[in-house]
């Protein structure tokens, strides 16, 4: 079996350009139920016709919509948040339609009706990616873009031990190995909801193929606490998951057209 990250193995989805991985299935969105201990990942392209999602949006999200000025960006918001109710919607068992989603203390969406039913959204260029589950969790996708002043970000963002790994690299490993530890601590600050309040270097992650917690040196967490999984949907994107608690089964699904 080839590793998620390994280009060479791709899926390429009929609806849109998007290469995915195969461990990505394809599946209607809305259509599946999640299990006991299970956390579902999706992959989103945000390409096509945006019309099939907007019917689900609530006129606060319609009205956000409009006031984007580019048209892409637009149907991006569109296809992204009408997914997500239908795929939220499928699992509450309730009408997407009428879903409430609200904004916690910390910015970080959830369920007020369903409150064993933990979601996090991330999106970049084309692609969305959306994780389900019963507990605490964060994901993060970034598409692979040239970066100009790497180290310079790197050295100001990340921990010494984390700057020293990736300048370890060899220079054409260096803008993946930026972006895993980019996503996998991005992940966990979603999971958490602590946004901008958390310094990216106060906790370590692996630059390696394997995501894994190295330590928090504030001394909140314990990295057996947690999953780091590198959930990269695509050749040409980054992905990480994180979630509270020892063991969840992460099950990786595309979205397609019902």
């Amino acid at each position: 079996m080839r590793h998620a990250s390994d280009p060479r193995a791709t899926l390429r989805l009929p609806m849109d350009d998007l290469q995915l991985h195969p461990s990505f299935s394809a599946a209607t969105p809305g259509s599946l139920r999640l299990e006991a201990g299970e956390v579902h990942v999706w992959a989103i392209p945000l390409t096509g016709d945006p019309e099939r999602f907007q019917q689900f949006l609530s006129a606060t999200e319609l009205a956000r919509a409009e006031r984007f000025r580019f048209l892409d960006h637009r149907r991006r918001h569109v296809i992204a948040h009408g997914a997500l109710r239908v795929i939220l919607g499928g699992y509450a068992d309730a009408d997407p339609t009428v879903l409430e989603i609200a904004i916690g203390t910390r910015g970080k969406p959830f369920l007020p009706r369903y409150s064993a039913l933990h979601f996090n959204l991330s999106h970049s260029g084309h692609l969305a990616m959306l994780a389900v589950g019963d507990r605490e969790l964060g994901v993060d996708v970034e598409k692979l873009r040239h970066l100009e002043s790497l180290q310079e970000i790197a050295r100001r963002h990340f921990s010494q031990s984390e700057f020293e790994a990736l300048c370890a690299l060899p220079e054409d490993q260096q803008l993946r190995g930026f972006y895993r530890l980019w996503t996998r601590k991005e992940a966990y600050i979603k999971a958490v909801g602590a946004g901008l309040s958390m310094p990216l270097d106060v906790f370590d992650v692996s630059i390696a193929d394997e995501a894994r917690f190295l330590g928090f040196r504030d001394g909140t967490e314990d990295p057996s606490g947690w999953l780091l999984r590198d959930v990269s949907p695509g050749p040409e994107f980054t992905g990480a998951l994180a979630v509270r608690g020892a063991g969840p089964a992460v099950r990786l699904f595309a979205a397609k057209p019902a």
